[in-house]
């Protein structure tokens, strides 16, 4: 799908001409990320680390000055946007409360930059509030090291006691997550959380199949109201198309999964297109897919090998089910992603990274490939991935490639809208127009000797 020059050439809005150097991007097949353009053999112009012009190399006008950088046979698609999981867990081959520090939080924005991903929202699992004071000094700009993603996070979560037992949070931070049972005190959570400048609120609403207590609607409307008294998305996690239905009656914003069950219904879907809710896909930490992927290369670069073969048996001692759930509950989260697509559903990209088999920035990689694999379109994939979350956590500076945006992209050696599997391709990532040190990353990574972060 290509494109004309009239079409796509561009200069950004209030980008002065000699402002500063500028960068030229030449020749690389550019995928936008708004589901629709395609610009072959396309000239980028970068000027402080924002995108000035797109379009033919034929419109610009000639600077001997600028620097050229050649991406001849190549593909640049937006940097990806993470706006659910879960960090500071993973470590090894899987997640577990002990590995949580802000060390690791680090380690895993190293990794996430290394492998694409420019943004990454922590999904209610925040310990002691670690990710809010890392957050707060990264936007403070306290932070040498450049070659990280930009956090987000919710918090710490909100969940109903279990009374003789652990609540219905994650496994891995159930320790962690606020345990509510009145109105009063959920509201008291939330402003708490706004008084931090926590970036959303997110709750666990279903009872994991039976096992677990759950939020009362007075509970969780009160926790929704609260959130949006203080411009705070509220973001559910559910199971059942009636949980889903519930959320959405008491104002939640965001869906945290797809339904499981049963299939959706008229009602449901009139409920989250009227009402313009968010579905965050999560589909790849339920895949039935095996172990094959272990064996890309992509995947090596930043875990080990006894890690892996870790993985592995954990994989086969499951199979043929997932690590979580089963394959039939797989089957129907595919069918009801693509009712939801053809119904014109928000559909966003979320890995739910961090736990299970989701590796750190590898794991956005098996989303997209799942996404792919059930059946939505490829352009739609990458616009999931890029523009819609990006635009769910109102960053209008990124997202899109496209003048007046940020130049945040991953040069990629093969095209992914022919397999998605080649988003893994990767030959360099520019955040703000500047190359991220994948080399310094993997190096630093591999050995695991950076010192303590103090705050």
């Amino acid at each position: 799908m290509g494109a004309t020059a009239e079409q796509h050439s561009g200069r950004a809005p209030g980008v002065r001409e000699g402002a500063g150097p500028a960068i030229l991007f030449d020749g690389a097949r550019i995928i936008v990320g708004d589901g629709e353009r395609v610009i072959d053999d396309c000239a980028l112009l970068v000027r402080n680390g924002v995108i000035e012009e797109i379009g033919s190399r034929d419109a610009l006008t000639p600077d001997p000055t600028r620097t050229t950088v050649s991406l001849h046979g190549r593909t640049v698609m937006p940097a990806l946007v993470n706006p659910h999981g879960h960090i500071g867990y993973w470590k090894g081959s899987g997640a577990d409360a002990a590995h949580y520090s802000a060390d690791n939080i680090l380690d895993h924005l190293r990794r996430l930059a290394y492998h694409g991903v420019s943004v990454f929202q922590s999904l209610g699992t925040d310990r002691d509030d670690t990710e809010i004071r890392l957050r707060d000094r990264q936007r403070k700009g306290e932070f040498d090291d450049e070659d990280l993603a930009v956090l987000y996070t919710a918090g710490a979560g909100i969940v109903a006691p279990t009374p003789g037992s652990a609540n219905g949070g994650p496994f891995f931070a159930a320790d962690a997550v606020h345990e509510t049972t009145s109105p009063e005190d959920a509201r008291a959570h939330v402003r708490a959380l706004a008084a931090k400048n926590a970036d959303a609120v997110k709750f666990w609403l279903d009872d994991r199949h039976g096992t677990k207590a759950r939020l009362q609607p007075d509970v969780y409307r009160a926790i929704v109201d609260e959130a949006h008294a203080h411009g705070l998305k509220a973001a559910a996690h559910i199971y059942t198309v009636d949980d889903a239905k519930e959320a959405i009656r008491a104002g939640a914003d965001i869906l945290a999964h797809l339904p499981r069950t049963p299939a959706p219904d008229r009602e449901l879907l009139d409920l989250l297109t009227e009402l313009d809710v968010a579905v965050f896909t999560s589909l790849s930490i339920q895949r039935p897919d095996g172990d094959g992927w272990l064996d890309d290369p992509a995947l090596a670069e930043l875990v080990p090998a006894d890690a892996i073969a870790d993985l592995r048996a954990k994989i086969r001692a499951s199979a043929p089910q997932p690590l979580f759930d089963t394959v039939e509950a797989y089957r129907r989260m595919e069918s009801t992603l693509r009712t939801f697509v053809d119904a014109g559903v928000r559909m966003v990209f979320s890995a739910d990274t961090g736990l299970l088999t989701q590796v750190p920035g590898f794991a956005e990689h098996r989303e997209l490939e799942a996404l792919a694999a059930a059946g939505v379109p490829s352009l739609t994939v990458v616009q999931m991935a890029t523009q819609r979350p990006a635009a769910l956590l109102g960053l209008a500076d990124r997202g899109t490639l496209q003048p007046g945006k940020r130049a945040d992209f991953l040069v990629l050696s093969a095209d992914p809208l022919r397999d998605m599997t080649n988003s893994r391709r990767i030959e360099s990532v520019y955040l703000a127009g500047r190359p991220v040190d994948r080399s310094a990353i993997r190096a630093r990574v591999m050995s695991s000797t950076e010192g303590p972060v103090t705050f």
